[in-house]
């Protein structure tokens, strides 16, 4: 990102009409200097990046709820982001990022491809309800880029030149989150193994094994659980397995959504509506379902599980949520290094090296024909 001067100096923050759709739109000008004024985070300001005024406001007291999936289905009520954000496409992971009006972006900060090209508002856009601001700093993340970087094993050494911290990015990521009751009855198979003596041939001997038997019989039961704040990410830019290799998000902390949060931040618009979240939620709520009704199988082991779920008191809330982001492309193939916003969690994948792979199983195989060779005399 590169942020162009100020054009024009303001006295004071220009207020907006209270939610709509779609809404006024707002910026965030210094008092001091004039420059745009970002998100601070740790503190409940929003700090000058030039001459360093900071300007506090009072955290809102409106409450983020959760509300019946069916007003979902039926289409959003407020629209926009409420405050004025350009807009990018990212010809190769197809996310489309926004930002401050004043700052030009040459590369996505999903996949790192410098194929971005300026997109027009969208303003039938769903707008975030809720928000979690960010807490972890970008020097903090930055060196928890590094200790992740040192820690890698068997990977190009060339890595860390092409993973720079320089792309390190705070983008606040769409998320839906879904609450759930469910009653879950399960069939099955029991398996019950017992140990048997046997005798078996070996060399020309009879020699006595073990064996393990199983008897099986049918077995049934009924599984209830709530889930609370199931997370879904609503992001095309972001895969859903490393989404889920930052979590927790603590979503019992979101606050009302505030335009402010974003000065000085990246956020994506929503790329996945509310039916097609709650599929996904399902399916992740059933997975889980079903290694619980595993669990509760009686014996030792079991088969032909077959498991029949009721839903009721479905719910959701949406909600922005603080990622920072270290894209980059290496060998034409996009890998991300991931920081959670809040707690500092990190994940992140890295390309392998095919020759310290290589050298290492070689390594390997010559030490263990000197062991056999040492044996041997």
């Amino acid at each position: 990102l590169r942020r162009r001067p100020p054009a024009d100096a303001y006295s004071g923050m220009e207020e907006g009409a209270a939610p709509a759709a779609p809404a006024k739109l707002r910026k965030f000008p210094c008092a001091a200097c004039g420059a745009d004024v970002v998100w601070n985070p740790g503190a409940a300001s929003l700090k000058c990046p030039y001459c360093g005024a900071e300007r506090h406001f009072p955290r809102t007291t409106a409450e983020v709820h959760e509300h019946p999936i069916e007003e979902a289905l039926a289409g959003a009520h407020d629209l926009g982001w409420g405050m004025a954000r350009k807009a990018v496409i990212c010809h190769g992971c197809g996310a489309t990022t926004t930002f401050a009006a004043g700052v030009a972006a040459s590369r996505c900060a999903f996949c790192g491809a410098p194929s971005v090209v300026e997109a027009p508002a969208n303003e039938s856009m769903v707008r975030p309800e809720g928000l979690l601001p960010f807490r972890v700093d970008r020097d903090a993340a930055a060196g928890k880029f590094r200790q992740w970087l040192s820690g890698l094993w068997f990977r190009p050494n060339d890595l860390s030149a092409k993973s720079s911290l320089s792309e390190l990015t705070g983008v606040y990521v769409p998320f839906w989150t879904f609450d759930a009751a469910t009653h879950s009855a399960w069939t099955a198979e029991a398996g019950y193994d017992t140990q048997v003596s046997v005798q078996v041939e070996e060399n020309g001997r009879w020699v006595t094994r073990q064996e393990t038997r199983t008897r099986w019989e049918s077995a049934e039961g009924v599984h209830e659980h709530a889930f609370d704040d199931v997370p879904v990410p609503a992001s095309k830019g972001l895969p859903p397995d490393l989404a889920g290799s930052i979590e927790p998000f603590p979503t019992h902390d979101l606050i009302s959504y505030e335009p402010s949060y974003l000065s000085g931040f990246l956020a994506e618009e929503y790329a996945l509506g509310a039916k097609d979240a709650l599929l996904r939620a399902k399916e992740r709520m059933s997975q889980e379902i079903y290694a619980a009704c595993s669990r509760e199988v009686p014996g030792d082991r079991c088969r032909n599980l077959n498991v029949r779920t009721a839903w009721s008191a479905v719910t959701y809330k949406n909600a922005l949520l603080p990622i920072w982001i270290a894209a980059y492309q290496y060998a034409g193939t996009p890998y991300r290094f991931l920081v959670n916003g809040v707690t500092g969690q990190v994940g992140g994948k890295a390309p392998w090296s095919i020759a310290k792979i290589g050298c290492a199983v070689i390594a390997v195989l010559l030490l263990l024909l000197l062991i056999a060779a040492l044996k041997g005399h």
